[in-house]
């Protein structure tokens, strides 16, 4: 390859150390090696490329070719080792999975934190509405209401059958039929009031019956009792008031359903439930009290239960029954007669409630013309007066209307009417009393029933010819009457 003086371009002869012109030293001419493949371009905004091959000079040498390593280089040279359990890569990827599975669980417990307040919040619109509901309506919060039902609707040939059983009970049910309770009334000094149950008439399908408290202006309430219930019910209603609904299907009155019945006069225990109603909004009625449970028979044979039936005290067979029914322990008596079961008797101490009949009274057809023509006496227990008052009750018509039809039968008969009290209140105040009273039944039979006064002679004994002891309920509602006497 020629040479050139770096000083003034001349050309050097070969193997010459001075330029032949100038006397310049002239070096060795460098080896030039062919320069290394390029590496791959490296994709960027602006590219790179290396200098093509004819600018390479002197001035402008190409990179060095690197030496390839010696033993001892490559004995040096640090090498990465191969990734190994407990290294930093493996705790990394654990670190990872363990963030990974802590999200996961975040994310469950806000799905279900999500769905309990959405749960919640569904609670909350409902009670919402149901409140807004019961405003609507007139309702207190918080109490069940259910819709007012008819009576159901019973076949024909049951109905009879169990109209026909009824009336031949050893107490019929039938109109007239009335029962007489006894309410202690604090605020009157523990004067003992009557309250009178009364069965105004039965059709196909229902019982109307009529209920009040023998006091100057407390009205009387109706009930309609349903037959398919008096037959097959589970429920017993026996209150009454002027806020109480008039049919409250599904539930007894002064009985006990015969379905019910039949259980304790097979010693079963009994599905049974007490309620207590009130009129709700039109169509609706609201349970104040739902006490369910079961009532189980005592003895297995039927006890003695003393009550006075139209004027006489009789001990009637009855079945005696326990349970529990709520909270409320419970004790009943009941008539033991299928075609009848009345409830003589039902208490629930804890409540301070109780239902005890002291007297009934029933119509038997001609009874006091009967009695007036064979004995000439008759004690009639059928007509009713306002409490510490000689008004006549309209309880009073059917026995009223009896003795009327008595006279009519027997033109020359005439009567004494006389009037006896309990001796609550003095003797000459209740003598006062008896006497008015009598007054008020000759004059009932005057003007409504056409029957002359000359016929007719009143007169009070007050307490003096008790029939007996006026220590007990029992008692003084025995001695509580009016006696016809023929003259």
């Amino acid at each position: 390859m020629a040479r050139f003086c770096t000083q003034c371009g001349s050309s050097v002869e070969e193997g010459k150390s001075f330029c032949s012109q100038c006397g310049a030293a002239v070096a060795e001419a460098p080896v030039v090696r062919p320069a290394p493949p390029a590496p791959a371009p490296i994709p960027s905004a602006v590219p790179s490329f290396p200098p093509p091959p004819d600018t390479i000079t002197a001035a402008n040498p190409p990179p060095p070719t690197p030496a390839p390593p010696t033993m001892a280089a490559a004995a040096t040279t640090p090498v990465a080792p191969s990734p190994k359990k407990g290294s930093p890569l493996l705790k990394i990827v654990a670190i990872v999975l363990g963030f990974l599975a802590f999200i996961t669980v975040i994310g469950i417990g806000s799905c279900v934190y999500i769905g309990y307040r959405v749960e919640r919040k569904a609670e909350q619109v409902a009670a919402q509405i149901k409140k807004e509901t019961a405003q609507a309506r007139g309702e207190p919060e918080n109490v069940k209401t259910v819709p007012a039902l008819p009576c159901s609707a019973v076949d024909p040939a049951q109905s009879q059958a169990f109209r026909a059983a009824a009336a031949s009970a050893s107490i019929p049910l039938k109109p007239g039929l009335t029962l007489v309770n006894l309410w202690t009334n604090e605020s009157m000094g523990g004067r003992e009031v009557e309250v009178l149950t009364t069965v105004q008439s039965i059709d196909d399908s229902t019982v109307t019956v009529q209920a009040a408290r023998s006091q100057t202006g407390s009205p009387p309430s109706t009930r309609i009792l349903c037959i398919a219930d008096l037959m097959n019910a589970r429920q017993y209603h026996p209150a009454f008031g002027t806020n109480d609904p008039t049919t409250i299907a599904g539930a007894t009155m002064f009985t006990i359903p015969q379905v019910v019945f039949q259980d304790w006069q097979a010693a079963r225990p009994a599905e049974f439930e007490y309620i207590s109603t009130q009129n709700a909004t039109e169509g609706r009625i609201r349970l104040t009290n739902e006490l369910k449970g079961q009532v189980s028979r005592v003895e297995p044979n039927d006890v003695p239960y003393s009550i006075i039936i139209n004027g006489d005290r009789k001990d009637v067979p009855a079945i005696h029954v326990k349970g529990q029914l709520g909270d409320k322990a419970t004790e009943a008596f009941v008539l033991d007669d299928l075609a009848n079961p009345i409830t003589l008797k039902w208490e629930m101490p804890s409540w301070n409630y109780h239902i005890n009949y002291v007297k009934i009274n029933f119509p038997v057809e001609k009874k006091i013309e009967q009695d007036l023509a064979q004995t000439g006496r008759a004690e009639i227990y059928g007509i009713y007066f306002d409490f510490d008052s000689a008004t006549l009750r309209p309880e009073s018509d059917p026995v009223l209307k009896e003795i009327s039809e008595a006279l009519k039968n027997n033109p020359g008969w005439k009567i004494k009417i006389d009037g006896h009290t309990d001796n609550k209140g003095g003797d000459e105040y209740n003598l006062r009393l008896s006497q008015r009273r009598s007054e008020s039944v000759m004059q009932a039979l005057t003007t409504r029933y056409g029957i002359t006064a000359d016929r007719m002679t009143p007169e009070g004994f007050g307490a003096s010819r008790p029939k007996a002891a006026n220590d007990t309920v029992e008692g003084r509602a025995l001695n509580r009457r009016v006696e016809l006497v023929r003259e």
